[in-house]
């Protein structure tokens, strides 16, 4: 089913919403990759002809792009809410964990990671925004630490960024095992174990 309808008059400005259709090219693009996605695909996706799609925009490298920052715009905000139920940082940052897992293994993986394996080696823009999204939760993972180590509830003598860090690729590995593996029930446990190692 199209999630939007073309606008039969290319000329005049745009009469469908862009989230919707960028959401569409974005599941698109995050189920078949990059070069897994043709252009009739994305047509297919969104229910819009080549020139619409283009006018609005641009070619299917900037629709990767512009896919590529709306994903991680949402996938930040919609799980960067789960840090802030807690009046404890630890349980934040596990909660935090938890829902990052969770909509790991539900879901289809990580486009981040999916763009870092296939994009990022030989497409600087692309590594350029992923090195921009990789510093902004870093950052958050960092902030959450150091409250957690103020207040007592993480005891291991380490920088909180270089725990951030430990982090980092701990979920990256996580997003990349799930398109691989069958048995999720034990790579749900990962992030705790190394939680449980802090305290």
């Amino acid at each position: 089913m199209n999630v939007v309808e073309e606008q039969k008059n290319v000329g005049r400005p745009r009469g469908f919403e862009e989230d919707r259709v960028l959401d569409a090219v974005m599941h698109t693009f995050w189920n078949q990759g990059y070069e897994g996605t043709s252009l009739k695909d994305l047509c297919t996706a969104t229910g819009l002809h080549k020139g619409s799609l283009y006018q609005a925009f641009g070619d299917k490298h900037q629709l990767f792009l512009k896919a590529l920052d709306y994903y991680m715009d949402q996938s930040f905000k919609d799980v960067a809410a789960s840090a802030y139920l807690h009046d404890s940082p630890l349980a934040n940052l596990r909660s935090l964990l938890e829902t990052i897992t969770t909509k790991c293994i539900e879901g289809d993986g990580c486009m981040v990671v999916n763009s870092l394996v296939e994009m990022a080696p030989h497409d600087e823009e692309v590594k350029q925004m992923i090195d921009k999204s990789y510093a902004m939760k870093q950052r958050f993972l960092t902030d959450l630490i150091d409250k957690a180590q103020r207040v007592g509830e993480i005891t291991i003598q380490q920088e909180p960024a270089r725990l951030a860090a430990v982090l980092m690729v701990t979920l990256a590995g996580l997003a990349a095992a799930v398109k691989g593996f069958s048995n999720t029930e034990s790579i749900s446990h990962v992030l705790d174990d190394v939680l449980s190692s802090w305290v």
